[in-house]
């Protein structure tokens, strides 16, 4: 059932950093119960692509393993149902515009009145404090604000967002994370605590050598491209006779190797480029140089030649290509899953790899209020009240 078999977690989050939290617990064992709007759900149902049927992919891939309960927050009994709920579990996480949940009497002040143990997350754009905290974010709203996507793409071309959406999936990485520390810290003191997450801060602390060269040279840099020039040269991709290339060396010890595979002995003791300090003081001519040389020779030849001297380098492939690459197969990261919402679909498997208690993909997405009923029974509702509460629309199971 994977490490995770314990916690149960109440998650409210919809559309992707929430989400891709708690499908990473959940893929890892947690019981997560999904709750939406009864008037549609989530919103990233609503999200491409799309089946014939219309119903979302995106929803599907991010959403699995998670049961779904659909309830009307804004009615009394909804509430109650709630706070039941909130007796039972030991997480809870939301990624509403700020105080939502407390305008809806269901915050964490209620929460740990109810079960002094519970964990209650939050992760929104801009956190719970601070002049923005009321101000709704999405990743290319993040990317922009903090400097990441002005480091993103080439000196001479306009600022570039990432080419997925990092703003969300880091966060709601950082987010399971620290749901797990305080998991950690709970099961030694049975006591929960409240989590507040931004997404500007986790890329804001991603930053890397943009932060650090101002800090300690007073220098304000930018977008580099696909080179580090401030930092490692070579590690750049360069353009072949019949594609892309991208190639590295971390190493000093690798440098008589690369000059070697490049065909290029005399750059070994070259007093221009025989030590990476040299090598960044260079980097124009240098780059210049391996331009010309990766334009003259094909893709193929260069691949043969680096992995001859043991030097880091691969050709640029696309997510299709992935999908076929024999290392992601053979660690399972490429698996085929019949959802319940969009039917069979290809999609990314568990990263991490335990010895005992893997990680699994258990359950497909839920229907809207596929698991309402069941999980009423379990907070003690009878099937008399559960009917009364669905004909009042308080809450919504699938149609039959």
């Amino acid at each position: 059932m994977g490490p995770l078999q314990d916690m149960s977690v109440l998650d409210f989050t919809q559309a992707y950093n929430g989400p891709y939290a708690t499908m990473n617990l959940a893929d890892y064992g947690a019981r997560v119960i999904k709750v939406e709007r009864v008037d549609g759900g989530d919103q990233s149902r609503f999200w491409n692509p799309y089946t014939e049927d219309g119903e979302s992919g995106y929803f599907a891939t991010y959403n699995r393993n998670k049961e779904g309960i659909a309830v009307d927050l804004g009615t009394a009994e909804g509430k109650e149902l709630i706070k039941k709920l909130y007796a039972k579990v030991d997480v809870v996480i939301e990624n509403f515009k700020f105080g939502t949940m407390d305008k809806l009497g269901i915050g964490y002040e209620v929460a740990k009145e109810i079960n002094p143990g519970i964990i209650f997350a939050s992760s929104a754009g801009f956190g719970q404090t601070g002049p923005l905290r009321a101000n709704t974010a999405y990743d290319n709203v993040i990317e922009s604000m903090c400097g990441y996507m002005d480091m993103t793409g080439f000196p001479e071309q306009p600022p570039l967002r990432s080419g997925a959406s990092i703003g969300d999936s880091y966060t709601g990485l950082t987010a399971a994370v620290a749901i797990v520390l305080a998991y950690y810290g709970k099961l030694k003191t049975g006591t929960g605590r409240r989590i507040d997450v931004a997404m500007l801060d986790t890329i804001f602390a991603i930053l890397e050598d943009s932060l650090l060269t101002y800090s300690l040279t007073g220098k304000a840099v930018s977008r580099t491209g696909n080179a580090k020039p401030r930092e490692i040269v070579p590690y750049d991709t360069y353009t072949c006779k019949d594609g892309y290339i991208a190639v590295t060396v971390t190493d000093e010890k690798m440098w008589p190797d690369f000059c070697r595979a490049v065909e290029m002995p005399r750059l070994i003791d070259d007093p221009a480029y025989a030590t990476n300090d040299l090598r960044v003081q260079n980097y124009e001519a240098f780059t210049e140089m391996m331009r010309q040389f990766m334009a003259g020779k094909e893709e193929a030849w260069l691949l043969q030649r680096f992995a001859e001297y043991k030097i880091p380098a691969l050709n640029i492939v696309t997510p299709l290509d992935a999908l076929e690459h024999p290392q992601l197969i053979a660690r399972d990261m490429v698996v085929e899953v019949n959802d319940n919402n969009v039917g069979k679909m290809t999609t990314f498997g568990i990263p991490v790899k335990y010895s005992k208690t893997p990680g699994s993909i258990r359950k497909s997405s839920p229907k809207l209020g596929e698991d309402t009923a069941g999980v009423m029974k379990e907070a003690g509702y009878t099937q008399e009240e559960i009917d009364r509460m669905i004909a009042d629309g308080v809450v919504v199971v699938p149609e039959k």
